[in-house]
């Protein structure tokens, strides 16, 4: 490494580092957000004053060591400032997901024994705490800071400016304790973030993440992948997850990247192009819909302009394997490939946002090869991340170079990792979580007698050495026959169909395997414009049936006898967060899903 933040020695904690940024490159941009139709920055000086100033404001309050505040809102400079804030003190942060439920909200709030609420706007605070859940707000949140300055929401609201203000003004005073003084008060080995997780049946649970966890991973992740100097970050996925925390907050204070803010989900697409990021995370299911997104305008393309991107996409495709196999592009191979870059490959990259982009990271669940492949195919690398929140985001990662497609790559170097007998993955080390919260049970059953932390998660090592995710050990599937299946390489391998976007196996206890579909976009909106194409839940349109019948009979094909999909069901609606299908990360809500479509379920099996 030759970046400026490898040369110094970094500081001990996110905070000591954000500090030394701020002293050594004070007008570097630190962070990036969208006012109107304008992006603003931050310099690096400013967001180190907005924690230090927030943090004197709430130290004013009576925050201090060991208090709990939590975050509800979209990502924001505001909300990594309230984070980190909480964190100069000596205290946690736990940030609640936007799309939580009411419930959720409220079991997190009082599990935490939060003092401190930190909101985006009226809408949020409306999410959990209007009509009748008014008054389960609990009794111990002593002030609610809101972002944008409506503080018409509650007696207790302060402004989010007006706080900095007043801090500011306490730091002016001399009565304050310096930034320097706060920075040597923190031990680096405490519990600093507390992440809920998303969790896929019952209430979240809180794990708690030290600073040394923090910086121990992101430090790793910039000697793996060798992140160059001087990146940009566009941070849209939620920042209560351990993924964008550690990219944000992590990673982006440690490489001193600046990080834009995506103004809202919905406009994640439009605004990836404006920022044009060095550096993209995202998750599975968002890369798999950037490859959906282009092949369905090129299948609304002139015939030429079809034949010439096929052409170009199976050009960069094949020189993509060439240059992964280590050797060199024969001469013809190269004239074409900067031929249909030219014409081709570099428009997609930038049509993306993704023209400027060094390295894209996929995590929170396994990348479909064909995906993979997709991006080489236009001169992208996905380098994949494999970890938890317990392991602070990572165990695993590919290398830069390497062919990974359908891996997670190897265990990060200083990070211990053995596959146990009965095939699930353990690990240990520095980037192990400090337990969760409140809950000594589940942290002591998380953990063996060795010290080695249990990932539910099955895995088996190729043979070059890479780590193969088979799926959660939970989800293995029982036939009544007595047969156990991994769902999650068979629906892998179904998803690689254009027409495919999710699926869900089921079949636990049953005879055999069946599987309920869901089709992409541009395949629901043609089916829209045809009569009796669906049949409200279900598509009964039988060119589309066929089609993705013959290509799980392709699959099947490929399986043994007992793991086999025998039944299809193609849904006319996609697996959804607002419906509960989906978890915050885009991971399938299997007990939701099975609940909610049991009639079809059963039908399949009736039949």
């Amino acid at each position: 490494m030759t970046s400026e933040a490898s040369r110094v020695k970094p500081g001990p904690t996110v905070l000591h580092r954000l500090r030394d940024w701020a002293k050594a490159h004070p007008n570097s941009p630190g962070q990036g957000y969208k006012k109107g139709d304008q992006w603003r920055v931050l310099t690096a000086r400013e967001y180190c004053d907005r924690v230090y100033h927030l943090a004197l404001f709430l130290e004013s309050k009576g925050f201090g060591k060991n208090d709990v505040g939590t975050i509800f809102g979209y990502n924001s400079p505001e909300w990594v400032h309230a984070d980190l804030a909480m964190l100069l003190l000596g205290g946690k942060s736990a940030g609640i997901y936007p799309n939580s439920a009411p419930k959720d909200i409220l079991y997190i709030l009082n599990h935490t024994e939060s003092r401190i609420l930190s909101v985006q706007n009226a809408e949020y605070f409306k999410k959990f705490a209007e009509g009748d859940s008014a008054s389960s707000l609990p009794e111990r949140i002593e002030m609610i800071i809101v972002f944008d300055g409506d503080c018409s929401i509650s007696p207790k609201a302060v402004a989010y400016e007006t706080a900095i203000a007043e801090g500011r003004r306490i730091a002016e005073s001399g009565n304050a304790r310096t930034l320097d003084e706060l920075l040597s008060a923190i031990d680096p080995m405490a519990g600093a973030f507390m992440i809920y997780t998303s969790g896929t049946t019952g209430y979240p649970k809180g794990a708690l993440l030290s600073h040394d966890n923090m910086v121990y991973t992101s430090d790793r992740v910039r000697d793996y992948w060798r992140l160059p100097d001087g990146g940009r970050l566009f941070s849209f996925l939620p920042l209560c997850h351990i993924a964008e925390k550690l990219q944000n907050i992590g990673v982006g204070i440690t490489m001193q990247y600046q990080v834009s803010f995506a103004t809202k989900f919905e406009k994640v697409a439009a605004e990836i192009p404006e920022v044009e990021p060095t550096l993209l995370l995202s998750v599975p299911r968002l890369w798999e819909k950037m490859v959906e997104g282009v092949l369905g305008k090129l299948e609304k393309a002139p015939a030429a302009r079809q034949k010439l991107a096929s052409w170009a996409l199976a050009t960069g495709a094949r020189c993509a394997e060439i240059q992964l196999s280590q050797k060199p592009l024969p001469f013809l191979d190269l004239l074409q490939l900067q031929v249909a870059d030219k014409l081709v490959l570099s428009k997609i990259r930038k049509a993306l946002g993704l023209g400027q982009a060094l390295t894209l990271a996929s995590g929170a669940a396994a990348l479909p090869a064909h995906v993979s492949r997709w991006f080489r195919s236009i001169g992208l690398e996905i380098l994949e991340d494999y970890g938890q929140t317990e392991t602070t985001g990572v165990v695993c990662m590919t290398e830069p170079g390497v062919d990974s497609a359908g891996t997670v790559g190897k265990p990060v170097p200083g990070m211990e990792f053995m596959i146990a007998p009965d095939g699930e993955m353990l690990t240990r080390g520095r980037h192990v979580f400090v337990g969760y919260y409140k809950d000594a049970e589940n942290t002591k059953a998380t953990f063996d007698s060795e010290g080695w932390l249990h990932t539910g998660d099955l895995a088996e090592l190729t043979p070059r050495g890479l780590v193969k995710i088979r799926g959660r050990k939970k989800e293995i599937m029982k036939t009544s026959g007595g047969k156990m299946i991994a769902p999650l390489p068979i629906e892998e391998k179904i998803k690689v169909h254009p027409m495919v976007s999710q699926v869900c196996l089921v079949g636990d206890n049953r005879k055999f395997i069946s599987a309920l579909i869901t089709l992409g976009e541009t395949t629901l909106g043609q089916l829209k414009t045809k009569q009796g194409s669906n049949d409200g839940r279900v598509v009964s349109d039988s060119d589309v049936i066929k089609a993705v019948r013959s290509h799980v009979d392709g699959v099947n094909a490929e399986l043994a006898n007992f793991e086999q999909v025998k039944k299809v069901t193609l849904l006319a609606q996609e697996f959804s967060i607002e419906a509960g299908e989906m978890t915050p990360t885009l991971k399938m809500k299997r007990n939701v899903i099975e609940s909610r479509y049991k009639d079809l379920i059963d039908q399949m099996y009736s039949e």
